[in-house]
């Protein structure tokens, strides 16, 4: 008897275990849903709140009731979508572009977009 054990031969793998693998992570990295959200949630910004009264005197309340409807629209979409942690960082990304390119002041970019991406993540349950 001997005592050296048998190792397992090693298997391969098919072309159609590897396209399947291929398929199923393909959708992970498609980000065509969540950039057309982010530049209609952009552009419902600047209807809201066009870029060039960004800098006037507007009032609190005008403001606030701006950014409590783009994150209750960001918050809406998140129940109805899996968005992965790059998808979201996507989102992220072009709705600050899309917010950049139209005229926004960088501070007021920076601290919309910042409650965005903060309404993509799950609140914390304790």
């Amino acid at each position: 008897m001997s005592c050296a054990k048998v190792l397992p031969t090693r298997q391969l793998i098919s072309i159609n275990e590897i396209l399947n693998l291929a398929m199923a992570i393909l959708p992970w990295f498609d980000t065509k849903e969540v950039d057309q959200f982010a530049r209609a949630l952009a552009q419902d910004l600047i209807g809201r709140l066009p870029p060039a009264n960004a800098g006037k005197k507007i009032t609190p309340e005008r403001l606030q009731n701006t950014r409590d409807a783009i994150i209750s629209r960001t918050a809406a979409f998140m129940r109805t979508h899996k968005v992965n942690w790059y998808k979201k960082a996507h989102l992220g990304n072009t709705f600050k572009w899309e917010l950049q390119d139209a005229g926004y002041d960088q501070g007021f970019v920076d601290a919309i977009t910042y409650d965005v991406v903060l309404a993509l993540s799950p609140a914390k349950k304790n």
